[in-house]
């Protein structure tokens, strides 16, 4: 409950965060006067959830949780990827964050590598060398210059036949729309289809740079944001320093409210890579939180929620 001490953080006109030192952040977006602090909450719904710093209360009808990337690509065994972060963190999806969201109304989008032969045309360099060129040595705390070497595969190319749990499976063109290897991974790709025939379906747009919300690509995701008058995110994938670090920086940039859910993403890069999202997540761009503080907020919130 927003309580006397709250002070108004933002524009007070029409765009503005509550702080009060004993309840934390209030980033419902309520309509509170600011010249009344005083005031009684806002009847709309709202879920309180524990952060590295402050708690913090939003509300669910105007969140949404994005999925990053969570494609056969980075995850499948098939492309040869060992159990390992992202995995965990798809775990923790399924078993938390996509209940907890279902049962408060919170939106699940996912942003993924999609891309078309018209955007291919016009892909920056950068992209193609970190797709195609790999670095050694291996560990990036050393000291010695990188030497670097191009793969035999690279974006928009046939990658040809896999191994598919037993079945040879045609994996496509590399990150490019429609393909087997840029579809959502096996069990995210059968929640996706279970909640088409319910009230509140998973959505996915495609992205064609390491960001979702960067300026050039991403007009049908904000268009689809603005539509449902979104104004906080949670963000989930891989990789936590690369892919889910840009989308989070761009969309805090364009004025949404981040958080990010650290247990619900994963990387492959050293840790300290992973420990500087983190940090900066919470000191510049939001709060750090977890799919278990979601779905904790979500529990205690039930009363509220489910209020006629």
């Amino acid at each position: 409950m927003v309580g006397d001490a709250a002070d108004v953080v933002g524009n007070a006109d029409d765009n503005f965060w509550l702080f009060n030192p004993s309840t934390g952040w209030d980033l419902s977006h309520a309509t509170i006067p600011p010249d009344s602090p005083s005031s009684k909450p806002p009847t709309s719904k709202r879920i309180t959830l524990a952060t590295t710093t402050a708690p913090i209360t939003i509300n669910p009808e105007k969140t949404a949780l994005i999925v990053i990337d969570m494609q056969n690509f980075f995850l499948s065994p098939a492309m040869g990827r060992t159990r390992g972060p992202g995995h965990t963190a798809e775990n923790v999806l399924l078993s938390m964050a996509f209940p907890a969201a279902n049962e408060a109304g919170i939106r699940i989008i996912h942003a993924t590598w999609g891309i078309t032969d018209e955007e291919l045309a016009i892909l920056p360099p950068v992209l193609f060398r970190g797709f195609a060129y790999r670095q050694s040595p291996a560990d990036d705390s050393s000291n010695e210059m990188f030497t670097e070497k191009r793969g035999p595969i690279y974006i928009g190319r046939d990658m040809g036949t896999v191994n598919n749990d037993g079945s040879s499976t045609e994996a496509g063109r590399m990150l490019m729309r429609d393909q087997w290897n840029t579809a959502l991974h096996d069990r995210l790709q059968k929640a996706f289809d279970d909640s088409q025939s319910t009230a509140m379906p998973q959505t996915r747009f495609h992205k064609n740079r390491i960001s979702g919300f960067w300026a050039g690509g991403s007009k049908d995701l904000l268009d689809h944001l603005s539509q449902h008058k979104i104004t906080t995110l949670m963000f989930t994938g891989v990789n936590t320093d690369q892919c889910v670090l840009a989308s989070l920086q761009d969309a805090c940039n364009l004025g949404f409210d981040t958080i990010l859910l650290r247990d619900g993403c994963g990387t492959a890069s050293p840790d300290y890579a992973r420990q500087m999202v983190e940090f900066n997540a919470r000191k510049a761009w939001g709060f750090v939180s977890s799919c278990k503080d979601l779905a904790d907020g979500v529990e205690k919130a039930k009363p509220s929620l489910f209020r006629v």
